[in-house]
């Protein structure tokens, strides 16, 4: 099979999106698949690509207000071209913007098959930006890219009561997988806790992810300034606009280490003590089965995402009430000598180990297999609802 999937983000820019997509583009490589990808072309190297992988990358520009998000400035018409030549039988969009847009209208043209796949709640971010406002709009605007999809594709089952809710069809679940292997409570250093500067009876709460607006971030750093008295500290796995806001703070209980990928990320996962996910706009949270996987507990908001990955009691804790008190008030629970906190890891890790991406990433390419067919299939809202009806 031939797949050509469409995304704003993807490796060496690392966020879930991308490390969702490159397990994607893995499993079907290992199945055999042809892969295109249609990416922003980035000014940093990343790691070399497999020779079996065709990529075409697009100049871009970034956000002033968040470097991270790159714009690509493309046309339907050039899209058009790469996929007559590559020739896939389904195309992916993974993502909404320029590029996503753009890909939709071309696949159209070219009467192709189309999938799309929902990643990220932008309308939420539009109040952490200041322009809540134009929430309406951002929600019309993406109601109609996916519903000109045969299929889309979210996370969890929140996610997809919520944008049934918005009016969108053929909303599927595609589940996240986790490295249990890469991510495992024997990659635990004491010597790397020491020198971050954590004490043995210290609990070292950990944060992963974009340091940014819509992480709720403001509100986790004010819930560890409220445990004042307690033995606690905050380990920051990332990097982003909010950085040096935090970092402003000059609260020696926050520690910040940038960006880190493979073994450092997986000894600082296993070398923390409790996930904390204090975010009310992510879809899932891949960082959260990634603790979960390193024998770490894992706490977050009652909210779509975290309530989908945390068993409340089992793998660790829902949080009921959304404000830096009641975050407090649960870190407390976990902190050393309060709770059993070798249960909840095992716990967590069991649950991890049940995630295989191999298992969730075939129910995908089980969707691609019967949308493609053998014939082109026109993207009238009609046939694409018959159609996607084979992939309930």
């Amino acid at each position: 099979m031939r797949i050509t999937l469409v995304s704003e983000t993807y490796f060496p820019q690392i966020n879930g999106v991308s490390r969702t997509l490159d397990r994607l583009v893995t499993g079907l490589r290992e199945q055999g698949d042809q892969v295109q990808l249609l990416i922003p072309r980035y000014r940093e190297p990343g790691e070399a690509r497999p020779d079996d992988l065709t990529v075409v990358d697009y100049p871009a520009f970034a956000l002033p207000f968040y470097r991270e998000i790159l714009l690509p400035l493309v046309t339907p018409g050039h899209i058009r071209k790469q996929l007559q030549s590559f020739k896939p039988d389904i195309v992916h969009i993974a993502t909404e913007g320029p590029l996503g847009w753009a890909a939709l209208r071309a696949a159209r043209k070219l009467g192709l098959p189309t999938v799309s796949s929902f990643h990220t709640l932008f309308p939420a971010y539009l109040h952490s930006y200041g322009v809540g406002l134009l929430t309406p709009l951002a929600w019309r605007y993406l109601r109609w890219l996916h519903n000109a999809t045969a299929a889309t594709f979210c996370p969890t089952p929140s996610i997809r009561a919520l944008l049934l809710d918005q009016g969108f069809e053929n909303v599927k679940i595609w589940g996240r997988g986790v490295d249990s292997q890469r991510f495992h409570p024997a990659k635990r250093d004491p010597e790397l806790r020491r020198q971050l500067g954590f004490a043995d009876d210290e609990t070292v709460f950990l944060y992963a992810g974009r340091l940014a607006a819509e992480k709720n971030l403001p509100m986790l750093a004010e819930a560890i300034r409220q445990l004042d008295r307690q033995k606690a500290r905050l380990l920051l796995v990332g990097d982003g606009p909010l950085r040096k806001q935090l970092e402003s703070r000059r609260d020696p209980r926050l520690v910040f280490t940038g960006y880190q990928r493979g073994e450092q990320l997986a000894r600082l996962y296993a070398s923390a003590d409790v996930m904390v996910f204090p975010s009310l706009t992510d879809t899932f949270g891949n960082v959260m089965l990634e603790a979960m996987a390193s024998g770490l507990p894992a706490l977050g908001f009652k909210v779509p995402g975290p309530r989908d990955v945390i068993l409340d009691g089992a793998t660790g804790e829902l949080v009921e009430g959304v404000s830096a008190r009641a975050l407090a008030e649960a870190m407390r629970h976990w902190l050393k000598g309060a709770i059993d906190l070798e249960y909840f890891a095992a716990r967590a890790r069991q649950e991890a180990e049940s995630k295989s991406w191999s298992a969730i990433n075939a129910t995908v390419r089980e969707c691609y297999l019967q949308l493609s067919g053998n014939e082109p299939i026109e993207a009238g809202r009609k046939e694409q609802e018959l159609v996607a009806k084979s992939c309930s």
